[in-house]
């Protein structure tokens, strides 16, 4: 067998650890068993590496996984593909198979001392006794349905890849002047001043010829162009579904209520100061001289603090971290002083309470709808479940799903017209259960297809097919004329304000006016902005403004758009503000980002040139196949 080899010259123990942890890397890395399905169609091959239909479905599951671990829930085969799982699928299953390419073409290999020296120092298969389980083993191996064989090539495989990778990413540090052009670029700030230039400042539209609203919307096609819609059937058991079959009774709803009415409406909120103090003297000292006439805040002042250095702002019992604090607090009548407060997480304080916001229970009868669907949420899993079993076992009977829905007394719901935006012809909205889930799905599939349902959690369980795909066209010009010429005369406006304004740029740079004087012309008045960034905005300063502004010299006059009724700013840079310097920590830190996007890009150019080197080539109409089946893997 292949692991004789690596067993012969290892103690009986040592071979049975080394096996083991086998088992665990491939848990680690998902690696199919190459000896599995040898021989069956080539779907992709790069250079002399071959890739199976078989290889593509083990990845598509292991990619599948993954995805729904970063999403939190289960995702259908549908979802996934809807968020670009075939697109990872391929590129893992490529860019591997390039890799292993190289590697066999290098003529490099893992040695078996290598390969036992590396395992055996791995813990996750040893007994509490520093002894590999054999039965253990076995019985991962079982349930992975891997050869020996196959397991140890994919732990030389991955070895291999990760060296390689490990290598070819390994980049020298950051010069210094790349740290400082990154500093420069990301922490020097401009300083602006501008005058907003309204669309009333600019000519009046003439109104537009027929040859006009002909011209625009021949150019502007995708604006007047009727998306996708899609009729849909569904079934949706949520817990408003089986509401009727939970049987919450008037006691109930009491009996949450007097559990729960601490918590419900708006809890009690005070402004508090607190000065903090080095010891229960000090505090007792300070107290005595507040309650002699002296401030609150003069006292904190002559301790070195500033009314922000105290201020605590508005805030509910809960949000203070200090227990005892915080109940001190909220027992202080408004204005008055508390004793010195020794908290439970240290230190001393006095406090005052400068307002109070009384907090509001709701009656029983205004919470009742609320704790009403709180009960609901909570008991409706079971019954839902229950629910979901019985559609499937219809389904799986042959009923359609209208007929499944009539035999169990559940609502079929048909939408005549929807968009990928969950919106009618009309323009009106639907609103529908797990909104954004059930949309992805709808769009990732077709009319005919048996669709998983949807886990929605608290929204219950949908079922859905599509019954008719109506596709997008463009509408005719005698349909949207009116739409047309409300945007023709939209662009129109904008295209006079950006002239105006560029006349305006004009004659500030040649001197002829000053900031000041196109602000009186306007009757308004020059603005300025804080110092921003270059990825900052502000009011009326939009990002083509700011992008502006960095590549002008102090002095340096632009314009663009405010996002203002169709406004734009006319603006003079002010002033720039140079970075400070970059202290030690902050190079390391600098060093160590700009040396990961370093070999982010060198590795993505090493997938790139072997992809290159070596050919890709894939059969497309096995993949299209393969791609195209709605069964899960």
């Amino acid at each position: 067998m292949a692991l004789d080899r690596l067993r012969q010259g290892a103690a009986k123990t040592v071979g049975l650890i080394l096996v083991g942890l086998l088992v665990v890397s491939f848990a680690v890395w998902g690696i199919a068993d190459i000896f599995t399905g040898y021989g069956q169609q080539t779907l992709i091959r790069v250079g002399d590496t071959e890739i199976t239909a078989q290889d593509y479905a083990r990845a598509q599951q292991d990619v599948l996984r993954s995805m729904s671990q970063q999403a939190g829930r289960s995702l259908s085969l549908q979802e996934a593909r809807a968020a670009g799982l075939d697109t990872r699928v391929l590129e893992r299953l490529i860019g591997g198979a390039a890799v292993d390419t190289h590697a066999t073409h290098l003529g490099l290999g893992i040695s078996d001392d290598a390969l036992l020296a590396q395992i055996t120092k791995d813990p996750a298969f040893q007994d509490g006794a520093g002894n590999f389980s054999p039965l253990a083993f076995q019985a991962a191996l079982r349930n992975i349905g891997m050869t020996e064989a196959g397991y140890l090539y994919s732990l030389r495989e991955q070895n291999l890849r990760r060296q390689l990778l490990v290598t070819v990413g390994e980049v020298a540090n950051s010069p210094r002047a790349l740290i400082d052009a990154m500093n420069q670029f990301n922490e020097e700030r401009r300083i602006l001043k501008y005058v907003l230039v309204p669309k009333s400042a600019a000519e009046e539209v003439s109104a537009p010829t027929e040859e006009d609203l002909k011209a625009y919307y021949d150019n502007h096609h995708a604006k007047f162009t009727q998306p996708e819609y899609r009729k849909v059937g569904l079934i949706a058991v949520t817990p408003e579904t089986v509401k009727d079959q939970l049987n919450i009774t008037e006691d109930d709803l009491k009996a949450e209520y007097e559990i729960k009415k601490e918590t419900l409406g708006a809890p009690e909120r005070r402004h508090v100061q607190q000065i903090a103090l080095p010891d229960i003297e000090a505090a007792r000292k300070a107290h005595e001289k507040i309650t002699s006439g002296t401030d609150f805040v003069e006292m904190a002042k002559e301790l070195g603090l500033t009314e922000t250095d105290i201020d605590l702002g508005t805030v509910a019992r809960k949000d203070l971290a200090d227990p005892t604090i915080a109940e001190e607090a909220f027992k202080l009548e408004k204005d008055a002083v508390s004793e010195p407060i020794e908290g439970k997480l240290g230190g001393v304080v006095l406090i005052r309470v400068t307002e109070i916001e009384p907090g509001k229970i709701p009656s029983f009868e205004e919470a009742k709808e609320d704790l009403e669907k709180g009960i609901l949420k909570d008991r409706a899993s079971g019954a839902i479940f229950d629910m979901h079993d019985k559609v499937e076992d219809e389904l799986a009977a042959g009923s359609t799903l209208e007929e499944a829905a009539g035999k169990l007394k559940l609502d079929y719901q048909v939408i005549d017209q929807v968009d990928r935006e969950g919106r009618k012809p009309d323009g009106s909205t639907v609103t529908l259960p797990a909104q954004k889930d059930l949309l992805n799905g709808i769009f990732a599939t077709d009319a005919g297809i048996e669709n998983d349902p949807i886990d929605a959690r608290d929204e219950g369980v949908i079922w859905y097919e599509v019954l008719g795909v109506t596709p997008e066209q463009l509408k005719q010009f005698d349909q949207v004329r009116d739409e047309v010429e409300t945007d023709w005369r939209a662009d129109e406006t904008r295209n006079q304000v950006a002239k105006l304004a560029q006349k305006f740029v004009s004659q500030l740079s040649s001197g002829s006016k000053t900031l000041e004087d196109v602000a009186k012309e306007l009757d308004t008045e020059v603005l300025p902005t804080s110092a921003l960034k270059r990825d900052d905005i502000t009011v009326n300063v939009l990002p083509p403004a700011v992008s502006q502004a960095f590549a002008l010299p102090k002095g340096g006059f632009g314009s663009a758009a405010s996002g203002v009724d169709e406004g734009r700013i006319v603006f003079r840079v002010d002033e720039i503000v140079e970075p400070p310097a970059v202290d030690e920590r902050a190079i390391n830190q600098l060093q160590s980002r700009i040396g990961l996007l370093l070999s982010e890009d060198t590795i993505a150019e090493y997938f790139s040139a072997l992809e290159s080197r070596y050919g890709v080539s894939v059969n497309q109409q096995a993949l299209a196949k393969l791609v195209g089946s709605s069964e899960e893997p």
